[in-house]
């Protein structure tokens, strides 16, 4: 899907997805918080569908960990129709797993091995695991950026040069570390943040 223009990815279309009980990066942006408690029942899907199906502006989902899993799986799995506002993601960590998630975790894993339907980002640190991050941004068909090195000249990612909707995205991933667009990303101290109210479902 392609950006309608070169303003539409800015803070302001961001939405944070987080799973019940994670910290919300930034209370001042619109946040969904996924009940994945029971992942087979489909809930956290509903959650996403009453988001984002009926939306008239665009959006951004910014997620972190589990979070990236359930959606990429709705992503992937949605009628298109669904999808006409979200105009990209920016995935963080996503096999990182939070204390208590590793059965939602578990679930998650083995979802779609399809490309997003929108333009996407996938960062993550250096690891143990980072072959297997690499290996789920190929088959979701995101830019991979190697975490830390955002403020660098020519960050290390998988494709050499990220196109222009994908360097809009990656000047959003501060978002998720509580810095703003435009400061180097580098890990520092959470601060503690209220958690907003998860998205209703009539």
């Amino acid at each position: 899907m392609a950006v309608r223009d070169k303003a539409s990815i800015d803070t302001q279309h961001a939405v944070i997805v987080v799973i019940r009980g994670d910290p919300v990066p930034d209370a001042a942006i619109p946040t969904i918080e996924l009940d994945l408690a029971k992942f087979q029942s489909g809930r956290w899907a509903l959650q996403l569908d009453a988001a984002f199906a009926r939306r008239e502006e665009p959006a951004v989902i910014l997620a972190q960990g589990v979070a990236c899993l359930a959606v990429a799986w709705w992503a992937q799995l949605s009628p298109r129709s669904y999808l006409q506002a979200i105009e990209g993601a920016v995935l963080l960590s996503p096999l990182s797993v939070g204390f208590g998630q590793e059965a939602i975790a578990a679930a998650a894993r083995p979802g779609p091995a399809t490309r997003l339907p929108f333009p996407s980002v996938v960062a993550c640190a250096p690891g143990p695991f980072i072959d297997r991050v690499l290996a789920l941004a190929d088959r979701w068909g995101s830019h991979f950026v190697e975490r830390g090195s955002i403020a660098a000249p020519a960050p290390t990612t998988r494709n050499a040069t990220p196109t222009e909707d994908e360097a809009r995205l990656i000047a959003l991933l501060p978002l998720l570390e509580h810095r703003v667009p435009g400061d180097a990303f580098t890990p520092g101290p959470r601060p503690a943040r209220r958690l907003r109210r998860p998205a209703s479902i009539d």
